[in-house]
């Protein structure tokens, strides 16, 4: 690992920095030349230009040749800039014309961006053997190559170092090193350092160092710190400005925490600071995601109204929103204007849109889009198979499960590593279609591929044992999930306790159930009425009273399945009585009786003798 000149002894700096930038040539010319991009009319002007430049009598100034390198670098083109530094020995000490600082530093800054932090400090050598004085810009550049090179612990030793020799760390210095460590998801050693920075540098922070702290706070859910930090901002006299809000907006928006969303946005009105696209396209979004897509249309006409072009993610947001049922046949009306704006679509917005289709039933059409996406050289992702897989399984079709077994095959072959998402749904299509032994086969297989079944994938695969009378298999299953560490949740203990019902072991569904306290579960009402269904089935009707007072006690409300089961319960074992008493229960609290309890209720008027007030309450289910 290279080391920061300054902080080896200089002779010794000087003589491992020659040798190395003595090897620049040699190594660039074999390893990095060749993977410059194909020439464009530009880049081959502006190249040509240097070139002429070179021939000139007598040879312009350095800064003309800085110019046309700055020009070159500016397009991204950092190889075919360093091609032509080195090709004419720009930074020797023969050379036609005679470099300057600003010359080093465009070198430096392009090996940087080409990832070859290694030879930047080389050229740094070189520029302090030459006796120039390197200036922040090129330290500020050498820290960023180490940043973006993962090395930040040695960014932050030069960010220290500096100022043994006489410069001074800017702003940019620590913005650099701060977003440095936001990258790697490391935000408090970012805080820490900022902290530091403050008193050890000597210098001020800026808004744009704050907004970059905010962020990387945000991004790793440190949202109330970085409120903090944006108080603290105020305290000190450091305006904030529209990317501060749009960070915290987008920051609390993540959490949940849309109050204080709203009140950002209106601090940011009394601030005076006028809302921008992203401002507008993260309401747009929290709109949509909450199915308010007329109040997402008002915001988009609002920035129409102020000038303001929406993006791409404005228009996907939207097109999520229409995901929504009742709105799905406007999603590819949104994406077709969307275009007609000159937007260019994401991944994303593709994948939104085949979400669309997939939602209508359309998956073929969906599956065509994702083909034109990889087509238009968009990567291939996982999400985009994932939602493909789940909509051919929902069709419980066998033709459609073949269709989602050969996009999983496909996935490999794309260099595409399937997630849990998508084995489940694999798992699930499977089960519809009763291809039981290949869905545990699937999931025995997938933890070899780095994937690990989560609680919905064991509670699929059990749910379709229980359905399917296996119920030895889905106990094995059940153990299984609880020896490696998988709580059961409510929804797989509802599945159990209904199967050991179904296959007449009401018994041991009913342990299951008095189970659910101690693994800290409640059971819902769905809970309830698998398990009442149980009791009826067997005549245990004390048991039935027991559950309805243990879920008024516990809160939980009866729906209309418990109202229905109870009332058709309560007729067959001819509790008349205690059945209408339930009938008038449920129209009071405005449920409606099913066709099972409306022709039980025909038979009760057939043949017993009602008195008129049981009548009246038979009548009102008929109304």
């Amino acid at each position: 690992m290279w080391k920061p000149a300054f902080l080896l002894p200089q002779n010794a700096m000087v003589r491992s920095n020659i040798l190395s930038y003595n090897t620049i040539t040699a190594t660039y010319h074999s390893q990095i030349r060749f993977s410059s991009p194909q020439m464009n009319y530009e880049l081959t002007g502006s190249v040509l230009s240097f070139n002429r430049m070179i021939e000139t009598i007598p040879v312009p100034p350095v800064r003309q040749f800085n110019h046309i390198l700055i020009k070159i670098a500016k397009m991204k083109q950092y190889p075919t800039a360093i091609s032509l530094i080195l090709d004419h020995d720009l930074l020797g000490s023969n050379s036609f014309v005679k470099p300057n600082l600003y010359t080093f530093s465009i070198a430096i800054n392009c090996f940087c961006h080409m990832d070859r932090v290694d030879f930047g400090f080389s050229v740094y050598g070189k520029v302090v053997k030459l006796g120039y004085k390197p200036d922040s810009a090129i330290i500020n550049t050498l820290i960023r190559g180490l940043c973006d090179y993962g090395n930040i612990c040695e960014a932050e030793k030069l960010a220290h170092g500096i100022m043994n020799n006489g410069l001074q760390p800017t702003v940019v210095t620590i913005g650099t090193i701060v977003n440095g460590f936001c990258k790697r998801g490391d935000s408090q050693a970012a805080l820490l350092f900022f902290r530091d920075a403050e008193k050890t540098m000597g210098c001020q922070p800026s808004t744009t160092e704050y907004n970059i702290l905010i962020n990387g706070l945000c991004k790793d859910g440190h949202v109330t710190q970085a409120c903090e930090i944006y108080i603290e901002m105020i305290n000190k006299g450091i305006l904030p400005d529209v990317v501060t809000f749009n960070t915290l907006i987008q920051g609390v928006r993540n959490s949940g925490q849309w109050e204080d969303a709203d009140v950002l946005l209106i601090e940011m009105e009394t601030q005076g600071i006028s809302y921008d696209v992203v401002t507008c396209s993260i309401i747009v979004d929290y709109l949509c995601k909450k199915g308010e897509i007329e109040g997402a249309h008002k915001m988009i006409k609002s920035m129409l109204e102020r000038g303001m072009k929406p993006d791409t993610y404005t228009y996907t947001s939207l097109m999520h929103g229409y995901c929504l049922p009742g709105k799905r046949n406007d999603v590819r009306m949104i994406f077709k204007i969307m275009i007609a704006q000159g937007c260019v679509p994401s991944a994303f917005t593709f994948t939104t849109l085949i979400h669309g289709y997939c939602l209508l039933g359309k998956v073929d059409v969906a599956r065509k889009i994702f083909e034109f996406m990889i087509g238009e050289g968009y990567a291939p992702c996982v999400y985009g198979y994932s939602i493909l897989i789940e909509g051919y399984c929902k069709s419980k079709k066998k033709e459609k499960i073949e269709k989602a077994w050969d996009l999983f095959s496909e996935m490999y072959g794309n260099g595409v590593v399937p997630n849990v998402v998508t084995c489940t749904s694999l798992i699930n299509g499977l089960c519809h279609v009763g291809r039981l032994k290949e869905a545990f086969q699937l999931l025995k297989d997938i933890p070899n591929w780095g994937i690990y079944p989560n609680i919905f994938t064991y509670s699929t695969l059990i749910d379709s044992y229980l359905k399917n009378e296996k119920m030895d298999e889905a106990l094995k299953l059940f153990k299984t999930m609880e020896c490696i560490g998988i709580k059961p949740d409510i929804v797989v203990c509802t599945s159990l306790i209904d199967g050991m019902c179904r296959a007449g072991k009401v018994d041991g569904g009913y342990q299951v159930f008095l189970r659910l306290a101690a693994s800290g579960l409640h059971p819902n009402c769905h809970t309830y009425n698998v398990l009442m269904g149980g009791f009826f089935k067997t005549g245990y009707l004390k048991g039935v009273n027991d559950l309805l007072k243990k879920m008024e006690v516990e809160g939980c409300m009866m729906d209309g399945v418990t109202y229905n089961l109870v009332i058709q319960g309560f007729l067959r074992y001819r509790e008349t009585k205690r059945a209408l008493l339930c009938l008038e229960s449920m129209l009071d609290a405005g449920f409606s009786a099913n066709s099972g309890t409306l022709n039980d209720l025909v038979k009760l008027l057939h043949t017993e003798e009602l008195d008129k007030a049981s009548k009246q309450v038979i009548k009102k289910s008929f109304s």
